[in-house]
């Protein structure tokens, strides 16, 4: 008979956004675990609150399934003689599977006949296997920060208080650090603190409900989505869209109550960003907005318990937000006596890395880096991204976000609008900062986009040139989010530059700053950006083969090495392919790697040189026009043009032909055949198998 898997790891509340990470793990591990261990089941949920992960598994079956296991062994002439006699090798085989030589088996492979061994492996009861899977299970869920706590070794996000673990009716013992699993959960912390116990695992749901746990997220989600728009439409309004908001109080409640709030009309005057961030990013408050689109003085947040008096529970939160919206306003009017231009001075006393100086150098650097790259691509707006990369930092020193750090560069375009700026410059300050996560969205202003490349560029360049590089999942300065960033604004406007050579100009700017010799620093960031790269079309499901093609020839500018992705991609789909690139690759492996042979035309003798000679020059010609436009499925049309006198060649002549002269000449044939292909990709890594 199967029966009902339950685990429930009772902590101190976990934060909000570890959870949903959490709850794939686990789903995850347990599904592979079973299987692992040869335990049949049926359907896995997992469950996530602030108090609790829950994982619950149906029909779990009572023993580990029958497994026969058959291990090859030697050939069946190496194993027996020619007079049928099992030899040593059948003994030593047969001795080392634990098995009887006459029971051994000849099994037909692809490879020809083999002994083998056939052994049916022990089939264990669930309940000898599952306790040690529970712990294992456990201590493997990675989190992004840990604690300890007592005197044990034990780490978890927070403190465990209890651990309750069920097969059917059963127990499932097994004890972490000093915490045994038992059938004891706990319910809400205020309205049923429990302890509850639970006879088995068919009354789990019903007690954690009676105990006022809302165990399941998805139901918590929908309770509070219905209820933010309902309380909402109660002054005639709806909420402001909000899903990061509403996946994290999820994570935050586990019995929630949705109440509404309002703040003093005053506060309206702030602008739009200053009272989102106070109310959501400060409180997890849901903002309101009316049919027009314009904030209401309303909240609505989210509780964590039910109340007798629901108004005490609303005019706390009103009098918290009120404070720090009477912060931002004082701060507000505080920071508009000092122009944005005349703060740019401050920033000479913030000090953006130690060896790599102040904000100020920074702003300088960047903004140098930013000149040439307009210069490039935006001619005509040069002054105009030169006034952003010099005002972009200079809400940095300004009281407004000194209290609300996620409003850089929002309270700079705001500042810079009430000063008169262009909306095109004060847009290119917030934007700057885009894109703020991978996938994210990019600036959608010229002078945004252009500085926040040059100012990523900077920081990359800078950090490299100190010796602070990424390292497995340490990355303090973000130096891989700054790499995609580069690559998705360059990729995104369509700007066809080099990294490289903007690499160059920044490792200039930074000398007497960095320590480590410029050469060194290029090297390693070629191979940085190289690998941002791969991973970016890798993970877009371009082939790695051809991915790797690509970038050993064209890397440095995103674009072009795209669009000859794209092209590659789509031509190796096509029929023929394979032959072409085996037909390339025995170009390649004949042509010695140091060989630096010259052609001459007047000693050609034979008909399959002259034919090669002629179509490798015709479709030079070609793809000449072809290659500065960037139609490169044109050149690879263009290029498979070539398999044919190219085998010819191999067939009609002799390539390491005795006579010098002759097999420098056809080396050199080849060598201009390789030529074309390199202009497009290094097809040598083109996997052909």
């Amino acid at each position: 008979m199967n029966r009902e898997l339950i685990l429930e790891i009772g902590t101190e509340e976990i934060p909000a956004g570890y959870l949903p990470p959490a709850i794939e793990q686990l789903k995850k591990l347990v599904v592979k675990e079973l299987a692992g261990q040869r335990l049949s089941h049926g359907d896995v949920a997992v469950y996530a609150t602030p108090r609790r992960l829950a994982l619950i598994v149906q029909g779990v079956s009572e023993r580990q399934d029958a497994n026969v296991k058959e291990v090859l062994g030697p050939a069946r002439g190496v194993a027996f003689g020619d007079d049928g006699k099992p030899t040593r090798a059948a003994e030593g085989f047969a001795r080392g599977q634990g098995v009887a030589v006459g029971d051994l088996k000849i099994i037909d492979t692809p490879r020809g006949e083999y002994v083998a061994a056939v052994k049916e492996e022990t089939s264990a009861p669930a309940m000898e296997i599952l306790p040690q899977m529970m712990s294992r299970m456990i201590t493997s869920l990675h989190f992004p920060k840990y604690q300890r706590w007592g005197y044990g070794n034990l780490r978890f996000p927070r403190p465990i208080r209890w651990i309750l673990c069920l097969l059917g009716t059963e127990i499932v013992p097994f004890e972490l650090d000093g915490i045994v699993s038992g059938r004891k959960t706990r319910g809400h912390r205020f309205l049923s603190p429990g302890p509850f116990e639970v006879p088995n695992t068919g009354e789990y749901l019903k007690i954690i409900r009676n105990a006022n746990v809302v165990l399941d997220q998805d139901e918590r989600r929908k309770i509070i989505e219905a209820g933010v728009i309902k309380a909402a439409a109660g002054v005639n309004g709806v909420p402001i869209d909000a899903p990061e908001l509403l996946d994290e109080v999820t994570f935050l409640v586990e019995y929630p109550v949705v109440l509404l709030g309002s703040f003093e009309e005053k506060y309206l005057s702030l602008p739009w960003e200053v009272l989102i961030t106070s109310m959501g990013s400060h409180q997890r408050y849901f903002a309101v907005i009316d049919g027009k689109g314009n904030l209401q003085p309303n909240f609505i947040t989210v509780s964590n318990t039910r109340t007798d008096d629901d108004t005490v529970v609303i005019k706390g939160n009103e009098r918290v937000l009120r404070a720090r919206l009477e912060d931002g306003m004082f701060f507000f009017q505080e920071d508009r006596k000092v122009p944005l231009e005349q703060r740019i001075e401050e920033l000479k006393d913030v000090v953006f890395q130690e060896k790599l100086g102040t904000s100020f150098e920074k702003m300088e650097r960047f903004s140098e880096i930013a000149r040439t790259l307009a210069e490039a691509v935006a001619p005509d707006r040069v002054d105009e991204v030169l006034q952003v990369a010099y005002l972009c930092k200079g809400d940095l020193v300004t009281q407004m976000v000194g209290e609300f750090a996620d409003l850089q560069g929002v309270m700079g375009k705001e500042y810079a609008l009430l000063e008169g700026v262009g909306e095109e410059v004060a847009q290119g300050i917030v934007d700057h900062y885009l894109p703020k996560t991978s996938g994210g969205k990019t600036p959608g202003t010229v002078g945004g986009a252009v500085v926040s490349i040059a100012d990523r560029l900077d920081t990359v360049c800078g950090c490299f040139g100190i010796g602070i590089t990424p390292s497995g999942t340490a990355d303090p300065y973000g130096l891989r989010r700054h790499a995609l960033a580069i690559i998705a604004i360059l990729m995104d406007q369509g700007w066809r530059v080099s990294i490289s050579d903007m690499m160059v100009r920044s490792l200039d700017l930074l000398q007497g700053k960095i320590d480590i010799p410029s050469e060194e620093v290029t090297a390693r960031l070629h191979e940085f950006f190289k690998g941002r790269l791969q991973n970016l079309f890798t993970g877009k499901g371009h082939r790695y083969d051809l991915v790797q093609a690509v970038l050993e020839e064209q890397w440095e500018d995103p674009v072009d090495a795209a669009a000859r992705l794209e092209a590659l991609g789509d031509f190796a789909q096509q029929a023929g392919f394979t032959d072409l690139m085996l037909s390339f690759k025995r170009v390649m492996n004949i042509i010695p790697a140091d060989f630096r042979g010259s052609l001459n035309r007047d000693v050609l003798s034979e008909k399959a040189e002259k034919e090669l000679l002629e179509a490798a020059d015709s479709v030079g010609n070609q793809v000449k026009g072809m290659l500065a436009a960037g139609d490169y499925s044109g050149v690879l049309i263009a290029l498979a043009a070539l398999k044919a006198p190219v085998d010819g060649f191999f067939d009609g002549v002799m390539v390491m032909d005795k006579d010098p002269e002759v097999r420098e000449n056809r080396l050199s044939i080849l060598a201009a055949v390789s030529t074309l292909f390199e202009r497009i990709a290094d097809f040598r890594k083109v996997v052909t198998e």
